[in-house]
């Protein structure tokens, strides 16, 4: 279990940055946030990428929040969620999901997922698809021998350098990952980034652990009996989960609908933050 000590002396190095809630599945304890109006009108669950945590969602919580019940969660062995010794898989990320929105009472719940977080979707929705209203894949991928792997400037960002501060690992690795224009544009959403990583940092084998979940993802097979509303949301820049992934996905996913974003990288909830909330609402507001 998460030390109290240690999650102290971290609320105090980060101020500005509430204490999550817990939930306990199985003996292990999840982090999460959550906002939500008075009535909400329904559940919707953001899961983050490779090396992120639940602050990655906090342009989308406030504005989710404002209809729905919107929960953001620390993966297994991530932020402040309880570590683990052992190597996972994708599928065991997506019974940690299923476990938590039932342990929260948010069953059934819109899922979005970013990146690996759209890889564990795609694993809940096919595990457990009653507990899944609807599915926003955002810049992911089925898995499986058909994916298209990165180009040299996304294969080079999954080389973290923790000889860095976490702030400046983070910079390094958005810099690579995001579009060139943005990233030169916003200097401010980087300075964010950077904050946003320095808080419960993954470990050189925390991250390793967390990749190796990736390699183990492969819905190929499932995509085509899926049956829950999806929106494929993906950049036509993205150098790490390429454009082409989101294409497949949208094209075996029956009735998927399919937004591309020009000239956008690996993180559309930040690079076209207000068209991404806009968007993923709409499609939201109809299931």
């Amino acid at each position: 279990m998460t030390n109290d000590a240690t999650l102290n002396a971290t609320a105090q190095t980060h101020p500005h940055i509430p204490a999550p809630k817990r939930v306990d599945i199985g003996g292990r304890s999840l982090a999460y946030d959550e906002i939500a109006p008075e009535h909400p009108q329904g559940n919707v669950l953001f899961l983050t990428g490779l090396g992120s945590n639940r602050l990655g969602w906090r342009l989308q919580l406030p504005v989710f929040g404002q209809t729905y019940r919107a929960l953001s969660l620390d993966h297994r062995d991530t932020g402040d969620s309880d570590p683990v010794d052992d190597d996972y898989s994708t599928a065991d990320q997506a019974d940690d999901a299923a476990a938590f929105l039932q342990a929260v009472n948010a069953a059934p719940a819109h899922i979005v997922g970013i990146s690996m977080g759209g890889f564990v979707g795609l694993n809940l929705a096919v595990r457990r698809p009653e507990l899944v209203r609807s599915l926003t894949l955002v810049s992911t991928s089925a898995g499986g021998a058909g994916h298209v792997h990165p180009d040299p400037t996304g294969l080079e960002a999954l080389r973290p350098d923790f000889t860095l501060t976490p702030g400046e690992r983070a910079r390094r690795t958005y810099s690579l990952i995001m579009a060139p224009d943005f990233v030169a544009a916003q200097p401010d959403t980087l300075d964010a980034i950077a904050a946003g990583a320095s808080y419960r940092p993954l470990t050189p084998e925390r991250y390793a652990r967390q990749f190796r979940s990736t390699r183990t993802h492969d819905v190929t097979a499932e995509l085509a009996a899926l049956e829950v509303p999806a929106l494929v949301l993906h950049g036509n820049a993205d150098p790490l989960v390429r454009y082409e992934n989101g294409q497949h996905l949208a094209a075996q996913i029956p009735g998927a609908e399919f937004l591309t974003y020009e000239g956008v990288g690996h993180i559309p909830t930040l690079e076209r933050l207000s068209d991404f909330n806009r968007d993923v609402l709409a499609f939201i507001g109809k299931h």
